[in-house]
């Protein structure tokens, strides 16, 4: 029993002897201080950048349909090639019209004769203005029916309204079409269009002249377009406000209805403060972060700037030398101790120089 005492009591002597004087935390005084992974703030270099969607359209594009009903005579395209401005791209029967043209045209020629006579015979008072305005109304009636009818008859021609490809049609020659028949789609593919939209929030940002690109679905290729036009209001459902721009497209890469991937890049911050987006810490007063200052925790609360998918810009409250907390920010109280963790890869050159 006394030896078993005499150990007993010697153990704390013992360990008492092996703690070394390395102050109170070695000494069970203070608690070690907790270690946390901690971001350094300096200024660099931030393009003010966002993506969204967009669609390819056609610079121009119509539907050809045919004014008049009738019976084809003449295809003037090759489908799926292409047509310059002006080019006769169908002709309609006028064979009827022309019979009626005719037969105008000789009623209007009495009447015009008719009313050169009568007029030598009012300048005589041969006979009296009512008989002489009566003539001249119907001169003018025939005169508009031969104008209507060559109306009629041009329309039976279609045209290519501008220059671009035709694609396919859908008539063949004798075949008989009518107003809702759909001859064929002409579109303009160079230049291209770009549909896209941007958030609200960038909407007095786009202006005429800005420079967008964009890449297509299984096309390496970097695509740039030009914006020319802005949707003035915003879209209810959506808070977005639609962008039109124009790419030049020689070599008929684009396809108008395709799907593309617009990158928006606004403006480059030359010296921003990011941290990691993990970093940021929402609440109901707004956004905050967790400061290492003299070896303490402290929350700042800051305004949030550019918003990427890994990091966050600072605006306010912070500056270059800022140690931001980074780690176990669910445990980081204001005011506690705390002490940055050695980074992996010092740690590791540390091992490595050790052996």
């Amino acid at each position: 029993m006394t030896r078993s005492t005499s150990l007993f009591f010697a153990t704390p002597l013992l360990l008492a002897g092996c703690g070394g004087g390395d102050g109170p935390e070695a000494g069970g005084g203070a608690p070690p201080k907790m270690a946390v992974q901690v971001h350094i703030l300096h200024g660099h270099p931030l393009d003010n950048a966002f993506t969204t969607t967009g669609t390819l359209l056609s610079n121009e594009e119509v539907e050809l349909r045919s004014e008049l009903s009738g019976r084809v005579v003449q295809i003037g395209f090759v489908e799926g090639g292409r047509v310059s401005a002006g080019q006769v791209l169908l002709r309609i029967n006028d064979d009827d019209l022309q019979a009626q043209l005719r037969k105008a045209e000789a009623g209007l020629k009495l009447a015009q004769d008719s009313e050169a006579r009568q007029k030598h015979l009012l300048e005589v008072n041969g006979i009296s203005r009512e008989v002489y305005d009566a003539t001249v109304a119907q001169r003018t009636g025939m005169q508009a029916d031969v104008d209507n009818l060559r109306a009629q008859i041009a329309k039976t021609t279609i045209r290519a309204p501008f220059s671009g490809a035709i694609g396919l049609r859908n008539i063949s020659e004798g075949g008989y079409v009518s107003p809702s028949t759909l001859i064929a789609n002409l579109r303009q593919t160079d230049p291209m269009k770009l549909d896209f939209t941007v958030p609200e929030r960038y909407a007095r940002q786009m202006k005429p002249g800005t420079r967008v690109a964009f890449k297509l679905e299984g096309d390496t290729m970097d695509h740039h377009a030009e914006v020319f036009a802005v949707e003035p209001s915003v879209d209810l459902s959506t808070r977005s406000v639609k962008v039109r721009a124009r790419s030049a497209n020689p070599h008929g890469r684009l396809v108008p209805g395709a799907f593309a991937k617009v990158l928006v890049k606004l403006e480059t911050i030359p010296d921003a403060l990011t941290i990691p987006a993990e970093a940021l810490i929402p609440d109901i007063q707004g956004q905050k972060v967790m400061v290492l200052k003299g070896g303490k925790a402290q929350s700042v609360r800051v305004e949030i700037g550019i918003r990427t998918e890994h990091e966050v810009q600072l605006i306010s409250n912070v500056q270059p030398g800022d140690s931001v907390i980074t780690s176990a920010l669910l445990a980081v109280r204001d005011g506690m101790p705390l002490r940055p963790a050695e980074k992996k890869g010092k740690a590791a050159a540390d091992t490595v120089g050790g052996q």
